[in-house]
């Protein structure tokens, strides 16, 4: 009953702990495909991006996959990165952090400050990038992940280049560069050599650029990104500018070959730009017209409003360059239409100033005049707006941190309520168990006590018979222990006269041998004297050797286990050690031994004094005790 309660109380546990775990985005066909939607439209098109971003948010929030809401705010805040809202691109990456933060994952918070520190570098907010680039950089080294530290140290070089501190951003790229080495990352590494390029060449060290730029395109070329190798052939144009007006022309038709193929529209039209803008500063105005014309009609077709704006302020620019007043004031005309339509203001400033300009070198003061004061009266209402919206940004950016930082506080308490709950729930298991194992105790204690009663009634009687059979049993021992003492000292007498017998019956043959050993001397006869010898070995070997194996063989019989012990704590005794050791046993003197052993009363002492050595006992120690003791 107690294990089937145990098995319950487990798996309500396990239970409880299992609904307190965060949750995981699930797989969703609708959600990819919509990813995948988007993120073909962020390589073509800005507006089309914003509008595919806004269906993936709208069907991922509401959601209760945390992963989904996260996955769908970076897209949605990429779109709006891209079009240059970064304010509302900065709302959904803080969508982002609350996000990661409800899944406690390391690497998505990594993630959510790369893209922080990459966008507050774009709204120069030096402060905020610096906070959030050193708080990735100290997430990856906490999580060993070399490839995000070297992302995170391209985005501090272009902080640093950001800041005008060149060489600290020199010391970034080139870490990063063998990060991105070390990590095998052959797409960072080609970005890695881009940015480290496009440093070198803004500090005027153009050759030391140009290697880098081409090991950046030889990457990307294996890699088939046709993109990525159109831009360093751009940059490797950059880069000959101030070296080889030839090798320019070549690379920026290098570079349109690639974007063209790929079909990424906004990439060619700024490579497009900067191509044209190159032919105008040296003078080919008809062919940078050209390209200003190709690019306003790529950017009208696909609805991008930047390239519009940017190719009708080049092409009115050129038309002044050709003395074109008519043409300068119909491209410049569509421009400011086009920004004050969609209430570009600081567009429509730039245009005020560029047509001033361009009136200036036109000769025609009045326009000048004009467009100067509507210029001016403009940007000093800017920059009062500007004061303004500075204000309320950074009142944003406040409240917003605020809210997150009352986000966590929440996610803190609630997660102490959640580990308290368990406690309560640990706490209130426990006090039942111990309930229950008391009760079980005292039934125990009562069920024993009853079963002691029995017992010590029926011990009583067993006692009393006891004591009966131990009596008995003392007076039984003390007998054998009486008729063991007799047979043994009746053996070891009979062992002491087998011996006397056998020490006079050896006297008897020594003497023996001493008349027969004169005989043969005095016997001439060869043959006689060999039988004689013969007798004579015969006899010998039966004098000692056979008195003592019959002695041994006696001994052995009344004491069997002395000579094992002996042998075992001191091994390596002659025969004539175990002899000696069994007669001292015996408690014979030595003058009893000499004559048992035919020998001299003083070499049985010296006997006994070499079993002492051997024993290893000292001269005051009884060595008949200490044999005793086997």
């Amino acid at each position: 009953m107690i294990a089937s309660r145990l098995v319950v109380v487990s798996g309500f546990v396990f239970v409880l702990l299992q609904c307190t775990s965060p949750e995981q985005r699930m797989v969703d066909p609708v959600f990819d495909s919509l990813v995948q939607s988007v993120n073909l439209k962020l390589k073509t098109n800005a507006d089309s991006a914003l509008s595919a971003s806004e269906v993936l948010f709208r069907y991922a929030d509401g959601k209760p996959d945390h992963g989904q809401i996260l996955e769908a705010a970076r897209y949605r805040g990429s779109a709006f990165e891209l079009s240059g809202r970064y304010d509302s691109a900065l709302k959904y990456y803080s969508v982002m952090r609350t996000e990661a933060f409800q899944l406690k994952d390391t690497s998505k918070m990594i993630h959510v400050s790369y893209l922080l520190g990459s966008l507050f570098i774009e709204m120069e907010s030096n402060d905020s990038v610096a906070f959030w680039l050193r708080k990735g950089i100290a997430l990856a080294v906490e999580t060993h992940d070399t490839a995000e530290q070297a992302r995170f140290l391209t985005n501090m070089g272009n902080y640093y280049i950001r800041c005008n501190q060149s060489d600290s951003a020199v010391k970034c790229f080139t870490r990063s560069v063998l990060f991105y080495l070390k990590a095998a990352d052959s797409v960072s590494l080609a970005q890695a050599y881009r940015n480290l390029g496009n440093l070198l060449v803004n500090q005027g060290f153009q050759r030391k650029a140009i290697p880098l730029f081409l090991g950046a395109i030889q990457i990307n070329m294996r890699l088939g990104k046709k993109i990525e190798v159109g831009f360093d052939y751009s940059n490797i144009a950059i880069a000959y500018k101030k070296i080889n007006k030839d090798s320019v022309y070549y690379y920026y038709q290098m570079a349109m070959k690639p974007l063209t193929e790929s079909g990424s529209i906004s990439n060619l039209m700024l490579i497009k730009f900067n191509y044209a803008n190159y032919l105008k500063s040296n003078g080919d105005i008809a062919t940078a017209e050209k390209l200003y014309k190709e690019v306003l009609q790529i950017s009208t077709v696909n609805h991008i409003q930047k390239g519009e704006l940017y190719s009708l302020n080049m092409l009115a620019k050129t038309a002044v360059l050709r003395k074109d007043q008519a043409g300068a004031d119909m491209y410049f005309d569509k421009a400011l239409l086009l920004a004050s339509g969609n209430k570009l203001t600081g567009d429509i400033l730039r245009l005020y100033n560029d047509r001033f300009e361009g009136y200036l070198a036109l000769n025609n003061a009045t326009a000048a005049l004009k467009y100067y004061t509507l210029w001016n009266t403009m940007n000093d209402s800017m920059q009062t707006k500007t004061q303004q919206d500075a204000v309320v940004k950074y009142q944003t950016l406040f409240e917003a941190e605020k809210k997150n930082l009352e986000i966590k506080l929440l996610e803190t308490e609630r997660e102490k309520n959640r580990i308290k709950s368990r406690y309560i729930y640990l706490i209130f298991l426990v006090s039942m168990l111990t309930v229950i194992v008391v009760l079980y105790v005292i039934w125990l204690w009562a069920r024993n006590t009853r079963q002691k009663l029995i017992i010590s009634e029926t011990v009583q009687k067993s006692q009393l018979l006891e004591l009966n059979n131990k009596e008995l049993l003392i007076i039984n021992k003390d007998q054998e222990t009486a008729l063991d003492k007799k047979e043994i000292e009746t053996s070891q007498k009979l062992l002491v006269s087998k011996m006397l017998i056998l020490s006079h019956n050896s006297e008897f043959l020594s003497g023996l041998l001493s008349e027969l050993q004169l005989l043969n001397q005095k016997l001439d006869n060869t043959e006689q004297q060999q039988s004689l010898k013969i007798i004579l070995a015969s006899l010998k070997s039966q004098v000692q050797p056979k008195r003592w194996d019959d002695f041994q063989q006696q001994y052995m019989e009344s004491h069997k286990e002395f000579f094992r012990k002996l042998n075992e704590l001191h091994p390596g005794l002659t025969a004539g050690d175990h002899r000696l050791c069994a007669m001292l046993r015996m408690n014979l003197s030595i003058k009893e031994i000499a004559e048992l052993t035919l020998q001299n009363p003083r070499a049985v002492e010296m006997g006994r004094h070499r079993l002492r050595h051997k024993f290893g006992i000292e001269r005051e120690e009884n060595l008949t005790a200490y044999l005793a003791q086997f």
